[in-house]
């Protein structure tokens, strides 16, 4: 039996011809759910078209390799390393990509921002957005390309999403100050830009007040500050004066600069006042006394992540569009 000796076709030369990038012939022929059935039936047509000849050979899981671009806020916009740890999150989420590997690439959210800067490059297999929203007009780039996506602790209609309970952490908050004995007298404080995550955040705070028993007004109860830097020694100062007796932080930077200004008003914690944050930032581990907060953990956000498009990709699972992580009480020293 003589073998063919026409060149073999590559996936280059479809891609070529297609108007695709590689990798998107791959997925194609490969009969991936990522891409939509017009662009198979091109790419297929094209393969007949110059005698392409696919390999008999199944995709090992375990033997592939996903290219993975995450994509973080602006630096000016993130707070740099205070909100969460970059290598936590990469951890986690080459860990919930097992038994592939991951090639990751990361980049940074502006303005000028470009899923895939080159027409046919970029072969990338899904994208995560941290800790930020990308526009409409990203998205149907990313979704044409025929790439995953997934927003990691923000919430975009229509987009799969992994999130932190917000609502159930400061619900936790609330039941631990009632087991403290708090009975009212309580400011919930933020500050203006992410009100997505406090307005959430608030709203659990309020709610497991009212099943607690605590009186709070989220009327009149809730100080909303421009940035961290209008958290003053004045301003706590004027709410202490008002009455209030517990700081309750939306996330552990502003519990941090509340604990600041009331030693500078030399008023003893948690014996004159008791503060509390939420997240598990990476300054936790930096400041004295220990902040009561709730852990969101970053590792298992980006790990759920890592699972979800594992599933999609390699298993042709269709995922869910929303994952809610639970983060767990750490009581310290402040309340």
């Amino acid at each position: 039996m003589m073998e063919d000796s026409r060149p073999k076709v590559t996936m280059t030369q479809i891609a070529e011809k297609a108007g695709v990038s590689k990798a998107t012939v791959s997925r194609a022929l490969g009969g991936s759910s990522l891409i939509g059935e017009k662009v198979c039936a091109h790419v297929e047509e094209i393969a007949d078209e110059l005698g392409y000849v696919r390999k008999a050979q199944k995709r090992h899981a375990e033997r592939s390799i996903l290219t993975i671009k995450v994509v973080l806020a602006e630096p000016i916009h993130q707070g740099g390393q205070l909100f969460y740890d970059f290598m936590t999150l990469i951890n986690g989420l080459r860990e919930g990509l097992l038994p592939s590997c991951a090639n990751v690439i990361v980049d940074t959210y502006g303005d000028d921002f470009r899923a895939f800067p080159h027409k046919k490059g970029g072969q990338i297999d899904a994208f995560i957005f941290a800790f930020h929203r990308p526009s409409s007009e990203v998205i149907r780039e990313i979704r044409e390309r025929g790439a995953a996506c997934v927003v990691l602790n923000r919430i975009v209609r229509g987009v799969r999403h992994v999130v932190s309970d917000h609502y159930d952490a400061l619900g936790q908050i609330a039941e631990h100050l009632a087991d403290r004995g708090v009975k009212g007298n309580c400011c919930f404080v933020s500050f203006r830009g992410i009100e997505d995550v406090s307005n959430v955040r608030a709203r659990g705070f309020a709610d497991g007040c009212e099943k607690h028993g605590i009186a709070f007004d989220p009327e009149k109860d809730c100080w909303t500050a421009g940035t961290t830097l209008d958290i003053t020694k004045e301003g706590v100062r004027d709410q202490y004066e008002k009455g209030v007796r517990t700081f309750v932080g939306m996330n552990d930077i502003v519990g941090v600069i509340l604990l600041q200004q009331l030693r500078e008003l030399d008023l003893r914690i948690p014996e004159d006042v008791r503060v509390t944050g939420c997240d598990r930032a990476p300054i936790h581990a930096m400041i004295y006394p220990k902040l009561t907060t709730v852990c969101l953990p970053i590792h298992e956000l980006a790990k759920e992540a890592g699972r979800s498009l594992q599933s999609e990709i390699m298993q042709k699972q269709v995922a869910k569009n929303a994952l809610i992580v639970k983060g767990k009480l750490l009581i310290g020293e402040t309340t």
